[in-house]
């Protein structure tokens, strides 16, 4: 009822109460009796629409593919060996998870889960990973061209609104230089490439800028990047990319990773030796004033398991391990150096934030099936099974 009141104020409030100021007069009776009846017939369309919708969203749903439909990806999703590739996480109630099966021959399958408050929905099964990420208040999952190039095949979008799961084209439009805040970034879709999603148009770019890999923007509106050949250069821009300013952090090294805090205060960058299979970290620098000045961060782990995470506080925390060492552990970094965390959860994959929440995919066994959670900096971990 909730919702046909919602149709009523939308669309025919305005329309029946001229009807009725009207209705004394004689000329106008025909038109009210027609008035009344198309708009108590459109409520009714209308909510037969809405009520089929909502029944049908625990379904699995229709994609639009070049091709036929993908399969369901349920099967993915709940198969003996899944295991979560990725996470996005808004709040505890809000995420989008990435799934694979590689138990089959020929090849591995992928999935995707998104939970909106309570609300499922699995994506159909895709060739390659999908790609969560976070826009705003919502979780979405990406399905990239499993070409690897835009000019290829389709690259879908998955999400889940009020009305259920829809899945949809991302459409390419070519190349920019420049793009608008609200806009996501991203170096996963197109390998050795950063691209621009447009959710309300659902359209897909190639992002031509200085920087070329570890896209991050902050709550303030800046946008980081890193770049450099057989180097690493940090650039960033406040405009959308219409100007960038740049800064040298390591004139040997490249292939680093970037973190940076929701405020946009503090920075922690690697810059890792090339050619070592296991990222041998060559230098950890982190700053605290917006990237003005920068600091060796010392004792850093020997090898760099995933991309540093930093706080507002100007901490963070990297996953690494030290020489020799199977099993990755937490590193937490304060006042320049690195120091090995006691309430590390344990075999974690790949660690992510927001302004809330410190979470990765946890191994157990010889998979990774749940999702370790912190809300306090990797104090204290929740654990949850996202499917």
């Amino acid at each position: 009822m909730e919702r046909l009141r919602e149709i009523y104020d939308d669309y025919f409030r305005d329309a029946v109460e001229w009807l009725s100021r009207h209705r004394g007069r004689r000329r106008f009776r025909p038109l009210i009796i027609v008035g009344v009846a198309a708009a108590a017939l459109s409520v009714v369309l209308a909510s037969v629409l809405w009520i089929t919708e909502r029944a049908g969203s625990g379904r699995p749903p229709i994609a639009y593919t070049p091709a036929a439909a993908p399969k369901d990806g349920h099967t993915v999703v709940n198969a003996e060996d899944a295991q979560v590739r990725s996470i996005a996480m808004v709040t505890k109630d809000r995420w989008a998870a990435g799934w694979s099966d590689c138990a089959k021959e020929p090849g591995c399958r992928y999935s995707a889960v998104i939970d909106r408050d309570g609300d499922k929905a699995v994506a159909p099964e895709w060739p390659v990973p999908y790609v969560t990420l976070r826009t705003g208040s919502e979780a979405i999952a990406v399905a990239p061209p499993p070409e690897g190039t835009l000019t290829g095949d389709a690259t879908l979008l998955f999400r889940l609104t009020f009305d259920g799961p829809v899945t949809s084209k991302l459409r390419p439009v070519g190349s920019t230089t420049t793009f608008e805040n609200g806009e996501i970034l991203t170096d996963r879709i197109v390998p050795g490439a950063i691209v621009v999603v447009n959710l309300d148009d659902s359209t897909v770019r190639m992002l031509q800028t200085p920087g070329t890999r570890s896209p991050v923007c902050d709550l303030t509106g800046r946008c980081w990047l890193l770049t450099g050949v057989g180097r690493t250069d940090i650039v960033w821009t406040d405009d959308g990319g219409e100007s960038w300013d740049s800064a040298t952090l390591d004139e040997k090294n490249q292939r680093g990773r970037l973190t940076v805090s929701p405020d946009g205060r503090t920075l922690v960058t690697t810059a890792v030796d090339i050619g070592d299979s296991f990222e041998t970290v060559a230098t950890m620098r982190i700053s605290t004033d917006r990237g003005l000045h920068w600091t060796t961060v010392e004792h850093p782990p020997w090898r760099l398991n995933a991309a540093p995470v930093a706080f507002n506080d100007g901490t963070a925390v990297v996953l690494g391990s030290r020489d020799g060492a199977r099993t990755p552990q937490l590193y937490r970094i304060a006042e320049g150096s690195a120091h090995p965390d006691r309430g590390s959860p344990g075999m974690l994959t790949n660690l992510t934030t927001n302004a809330e929440l410190l979470y990765s995919p946890q191994t157990s066994g010889r998979h990774a099936t749940q999702v370790a959670t912190s809300g306090d900096h990797g104090a204290t971990w929740d654990y949850f099974v996202p499917r």
